[in-house]
C-alpha cells in the first residue's frame, strides 16, 4: 500500500507515488521502461500534481518539508512507480486526526479539484467505495501510521472477492495505456485468488477533470 503518513513524535513522512509500469523482464528492458517512465510527460504531470499535493497538504501542519528524492523511480518485483519521500517538522503532536484529515484523501485517489472530484465520482461510480482509498492503520500515543488502502481486495469466504484498483487521469492520458495499468495492478490478486477475471471491453473515453 502507498504510505499516506508515519508520525513519531514531531517527525512525520509520507511518500508521492503515481505512473505505473510493469519491471522488464531483463535488466535491459527494465532500464528502458524506467527511462520511458521518468521521461513522459503525461507521467510527469500525474506524478507533479500528485507530489504537490502532498507537500502543501503537509505544509498546513509543519514548520517545515524536505522533499528528497523529488523525483525518481521506486522498483517492486512486480511493477516500477515515480516516488518521492516528503519529510517534516509538526508544530504539534496533540491532535493526530487534524493530521489524518489534512493529508486524506490524496489526488491519486481522489482528483482535483477535491469537492468537484468527489462530486463526480459519486455521480458516476456504480458502486460505493467502501474501503478502497480510505486510510488504513493506527494511532499509538507518540508514534502513528496509516497507509492508503489501494489495489486490495475484500475477501468473502464462500462469495468471492472484490478487487479495486485505480488509476490517474491528467492530460494526455491514453485510454488503451489507462486500462492496461488497472489490468497491471490487478493481476496480483487475481492470480493469488485464482480468480478468472472475463475480458472487458476497455474504455474508450476519459474525462478530466480541471
Amino acid at each position: 500500500p502507498e504510505r499516506l503518513f508515519h508520525r513519531k513524535w514531531l517527525s512525520i513522512s509520507s511518500e508521492a507515488l503515481a505512473a505505473t509500469r510493469a519491471r522488464g523482464e531483463s535488466r535491459a528492458l527494465d532500464l528502458q521502461i524506467e527511462h520511458d517512465l521518468l521521461s513522459r510527460p503525461k507521467d510527469h504531470l500525474e506524478f507533479t500534481v500528485v507530489r504537490e499535493n502532498i507537500q502543501n497538504k503537509l505544509e498546513s501542519v509543519c514548520d517545515r518539508v524536505v522533499v528528497e528524492p523529488k523525483k525518481t523511480v521506486r522498483k517492486l518485483p512486480r511493477i516500477q512507480h515515480l516516488y518521492a519521500q516528503l519529510t517534516g517538522n509538526l508544530r504539534r503532536e496533540d491532535d493526530e486526526f487534524e493530521i489524518l484529515s489534512s493529508l486524506h484523501p490524496t489526488p491519486a485517489v481522489c482528483g482535483l479539484p477535491k469537492e468537484a472530484a468527489r462530486l463526480f465520482i459519486s455521480e458516476t461510480e456504480m458502486f460505493d467505495r467502501g474501503m478502497y482509498a480510505g486510510p488504513v492503520g493506527w494511532f499509538g500515543g507518540g508514534e502513528s501510521e496509516f497507509a492508503v488502502g489501494i489495489r486490495s481486495a475484500l475477501v468473502e469466504k464462500d462469495s468471492g472477492a472484490l478487487i479495486y484498483a485505480g488509476a490517474g487521469i491528467v492530460e494526455g492520458s491514453n485510454p488503451s495505456s489507462e486500462w492496461d495499468e488497472l489490468e497491471l495492478k490487478t493481476s496480483q490478486c487475481t492470480k493469488l485468488l485464482q480468480l478468472e477475471v472475463p475480458k472487458q471491453s476497455k474504455v474508450e473515453n476519459l474525462e478530466i477533470i480541471y
